[in-house]
């Protein structure tokens, strides 16, 4: 007990000896005012309340408020403001460089202005007492990003009108335009612009044009025209045949074959029958054209997967049949989204017979991939392209690939089913050259996205063999956004449709542009 009270003795002179005997002198500096006066307050915090100095959150005071007061002592109340500001800064455009085929070499371009992007800059300012004494960036945001200015360098040549053989028809700007002798002697064949390309397609004698109008005005897709291309001034006349998906020259040049839908209002604008007619070209005692003898070789189906989209033919070649004699027509070849087979006109019963199935692509979209098919010349194979399984495990529909293949006909078990060229792209559109010793075909840059890449025109031998670049030769060329590549009738080179301009190319890679339009869609050789 007598040492707890000794101890509480020391401690009550502790505080003695730190306690001011009397008033002190202070100075205080707050607020942008200095005062001094005396005062008998014992710390920092006990003076600021007597004198009625508040301090928020974030100011600070210095010596800090538990510090004892001292006979002459400074205190500083230091207002601290802690705001944000945002600023918006300009993202300077780049320049990008394109060499460019339709632009004259020496010559430049601009393909597009550059814009400026803009990001927005936020900062945490700290003042005290009104200046600025910290700034930290804490969020960037880009607003709008920057597009580069694109700039064509030219690398075209002149373009000098070269010789071709038989006619070339081809759809610019949605009218017909004709050429022959030279690819400088052109003419229109349509001026008023309403041709939907979905039909286009030379008689094998070159001496007619079969192609589809835009109907919007009547409620049907299309209508069904044809146009005489010897004759200068030839007027189109209509074929009284509307909604048609599909069109083509029987090889004698008489027949028709062609396949319908409906239009609808929901995405993709129809639908399919699936359907296939055969009608003849007749010319009446007046002159005037129409079609005849129509009958319906294929009734209305389903079409299988995706068959809303539609189903797509090929002529086999003139003289080719299936064993079949009587008819005036030759077998065709089909194409759905799940299916590739043939159809005999001439056969006691007609329909579809299938050479190959796989698996539908499925596009989640309001369309449908189906490949193209092409008949070697003796009419005793097929080129297309197959739909294969995945190599990462994905269900059959998603997979990515897309393989050439090689189709024997007619259907047999012991028919050839040979694999040519794996992953070449859903667009390759493969097809022989008209000796049948070569094959042309589409290999996608981007194999597994092969619905958005482009493409190289490639040609090999017919067993799959020799495989070679084509066009574009050099790899700094943007690519073909569609392999479309037609034959020359008379062999060793191929018209080639490239940036909205055709060009002549050799098999073995020379090129040579033959139009200036930039607007061509579609063409033909006869």
């Amino acid at each position: 007990m007598r040492l707890r009270r000794i101890a509480l003795g020391l401690f009550l002179l502790s505080l003695a000896a730190c306690t001011p005997i009397g008033p002190i002198h202070v100075t205080i500096v707050a607020d942008g005012q200095t005062r001094s006066l005396t005062t008998d307050a014992q710390t920092v915090g006990e003076l600021l309340t007597r004198l009625g100095i508040t301090l928020d959150e974030d100011d600070r005071v210095v010596p800090p408020e538990t510090v004892l007061l001292t006979d002459g002592m400074t205190v500083r109340v230091i207002r601290v403001d802690v705001r944000t500001e945002t600023q918006q800064q300009v993202i300077p455009y780049g320049r990008e460089t394109v060499r460019d085929a339709t632009v004259p070499a020496g010559q430049t371009r601009l393909l597009r202005a550059g814009v400026n992007g803009v990001e927005e800059l936020t900062y945490v300012i700290t003042l005290e007492d009104g200046t600025e004494v910290a700034r930290r960036l804490a969020r960037r945001v880009t607003v709008q990003e920057p597009q580069n200015e694109i700039l064509l360098i030219g690398a075209r040549e002149e373009i000098t009108p070269v010789p071709i053989s038989g006619t070339i028809a081809y759809l610019s700007a949605n009218n017909a335009w004709v050429m022959r002798g030279t690819t400088g002697s052109r003419r229109r064949l349509t001026a008023t612009g309403d041709l939907d390309g979905r039909v286009f397609d030379l008689s094998p004698d070159g001496a007619r044009l079969l192609f589809t109008r835009a109907a919007a005005e009547t409620g049907a897709l299309n209508t069904l025209w044809v146009i005489d291309t010897v004759t200068t001034g030839a007027e189109p006349v209509p074929l009284a045949v509307e909604n048609v998906l599909w069109a083509a020259w029987a090889p004698d040049g008489q027949w028709i074959a062609y396949s319908t839908g409906a239009p609808r209002e929901a995405p993709p604008g129809w639908e399919a029958a699936n359907d296939l007619y055969l009608a003849r070209l007749v010319e009446g005692r007046d002159g005037k054209l129409s079609l005849q003898n129509r009958r319906r070789v294929l009734g209305p189906t389903a079409g299988g997967t995706y068959g809303w989209w539609g189903t797509v033919y090929a002529w086999a070649p003139s003289g080719s049949t299936l064993g079949a004699t009587s008819s005036p027509t030759t077998p065709l070849a089909y194409a759905r989204a799940d299916e590739v087979g043939i159809v005999d006109p001439a056969a006691r019963k007609i329909e579809a017979v299938p050479l190959l199935r796989f698996p539908p692509f499925r596009t989640y979209g309001p369309w449908a991939w189906v490949p193209t098919v092409s008949w070697s010349p003796e009419g005793r194979l097929l080129v297309t392209v197959v739909h294969g399984p995945s190599p990462t495990g994905e269900a059959p529909e998603d997979s990515p690939v897309f393989d050439l293949y090689a189709l024997e006909v007619p259907p047999s078990e012991t028919s050839l089913q040979a694999k040519l060229v794996p992953e070449v792209g859903m667009w390759a559109a493969p097809s022989f050259s008209p000796d049948g010793e070569l094959i042309a075909f589409g290999r996608a840059r981007i194999p597994y996205t092969s619905q958005t890449s482009t493409y190289d025109l490639y040609l090999m031998d017919r067993d799959g063999s020799d495989r070679r670049l084509l066009f574009p030769q050099d790899s700094g060329e943007p690519g073909l956004d569609y392999p479309a590549a037609v034959w020359d009738p008379a062999g060793g080179r191929m018209l080639v449709l490239y940036q909205g301009d055709l060009w002549l190319v050799t098999v073995d890679g020379q090129a040579r542009r033959a139009t200036e339009d930039g607007a061509i869609t579609l063409a033909q050789w006869r």
